[in-house]
């Protein structure tokens, strides 16, 4: 799990700064399946069969 830092109005620390984060856990679901789509798609381009 990561943190984004961002940059919002109304903050209270002495240099300006944001003390809030985004959390971010990991891809969504839709992401994941989109990438699986494209992954095949790209295997398929190749010629021959999966096991040469």
């Amino acid at each position: 799990m990561r943190q984004i830092p961002t940059d919002m109005a109304g903050s209270d620390t002495e240099d300006g700064g944001s003390t809030r984060v985004l959390v971010v856990a990991g891809p969504s679901a839709d992401l994941l399946d989109r990438a699986l789509v494209g992954w095949e798609h790209f295997l398929s381009t190749f010629e021959g069969g999966a096991g040469e």
